[in-house]
């Protein structure tokens, strides 16, 4: 990671119901949750240390109302997952959120999770980030995609 002497912050963010909080949890094995009926209201969090460096991971809650939620959890970031449901077609949060990483120029790749479900053929057009296909619930994919953010991190 090029973040010598700081801390590296990595937010998850997608749509409603694509997987997010379970990529986390498998990607830390200790997070704290903010829901409500299972459903993230604010955010998850988690850290790992990698290469002796702290990375702290955030999700965002997938609801259009918690767009406020994902702005502020993205200040600051050094590099984003985007998990996107592969069972249904992408979604506009998903695409904004997929241009506004590339407007600002922060490393990110796709998690095309749910791989295990009858998956659509998905629009990636114009979409210049590695695409990783995850089975979240499985654990599949998931640390694969993370050491591959963390490369383009470093580059």
């Amino acid at each position: 990671m090029k973040n010598k002497n700081k801390e590296t912050k990595i937010v998850i963010l997608g749509s409603y119901n694509s997987g997010k909080t379970t990529t986390l949890e498998n990607i830390c094995e200790k997070m704290t949750k903010v829901e409500y009926n299972g459903t993230t209201i604010s955010l998850d969090y988690g850290n790992i240390t990698v290469d002796g460096k702290k990375v702290h991971i955030f999700t965002t809650p997938g609801q259009e109302r918690f767009k406020f939620m994902r702005e502020i959890l993205s200040q600051g970031l050094d590099g984003a997952i985007v998990v996107i449901d592969s069972s249904r077609e992408l979604t506009s949060t998903d695409r904004n959120i997929i241009n506004r990483l590339n407007d600002k120029e922060i490393p990110f790749v796709i998690f095309a999770n749910k791989q295990d479900i009858l998956s659509e053929d998905l629009d990636f057009d114009g979409i210049d980030a590695p695409i990783i296909p995850t089975i979240a619930r499985k654990g599949e994919g998931v640390k694969d995609g993370l050491s591959l953010l963390l490369d383009l991190m470093e580059s």
